[in-house]
């Protein structure tokens, strides 16, 4: 769209000079004395049409580079919900407890060793630590209605039952809530929207 916008301007100006030109030739007929021609430049109107042209079709392609927050937010809370869905099938299916905390600008999984420390999964191919991307952030996390509190983690137990929770993740202009069920299902939505489903995005 904006190639074809600047290639209609140029044909426009082009078109437009030739015609000043052609209209303004020397006579063809002998014995006649053409009188030189001042060399015709673009007038500031015509100078001004081409600034702001060019101001729209650079405004056109910033649109076109920038990325949608909203679709940001939506692939983030997909795959935070579908990550924490299959750490909790992980933990009832092994036995073992794993844990999920918000870090500064992303969050990780954790599990236990076998002096019962939390020992976070930096190394595992699924459950690695991860980054949000530039301007999305984790705002509050709650357990059964309750804030979880600075430094404590969100603990996705081996147990048939889990404890509902939600997640908060927010952007410069949306928010979505990642929602997890005593079933073990997690779902993600976007403030307005239906619930999304997690199986979606890519972990």
């Amino acid at each position: 769209m904006t190639r074809i916008l600047v290639h209609g301007v140029y044909k426009y100006f082009f078109m437009s000079r030739l015609s000043v030109a052609l209209k303004r030739s020397p006579s063809a007929v002998p014995g006649t004395c053409a009188l030189p021609l001042r060399h015709a430049g673009f007038t500031l109107i015509e100078l001004l049409v081409v600034i702001v042209v060019m101001g729209i079709a650079l405004g056109m392609v910033v649109v076109q580079l920038m990325p949608d927050n909203r679709a940001v937010l939506r692939e983030e809370s997909q795959r935070l919900a579908l990550l924490l869905e299959n750490a909790g099938m992980e933990a009832r299916s092994s036995g073992r407890t794993l844990a999920w905390s918000a870090e500064k600008n992303g969050y990780r999984f954790w599990t236990k060793n076998d002096y019962g420390d939390w020992v976070a999964l930096d190394n595992d191919s699924i459950f690695r630590s991860r980054e949000l991307p530039e301007g999305v952030q984790v705002g509050q996390v709650s357990v059964e209605t309750q804030p979880l509190k600075p430094g404590e983690h969100l603990a996705l137990s081996a147990a048939s039952f889990a404890l509902p929770f939600n997640i908060r993740l927010v952007s410069s202009n949306a928010s979505a809530n990642i929602t997890g069920s005593s079933t073990g299902a997690v779902t993600a939505r976007l403030d307005g929207e239906l619930q999304e489903n997690p199986a979606n995005a890519q972990p």
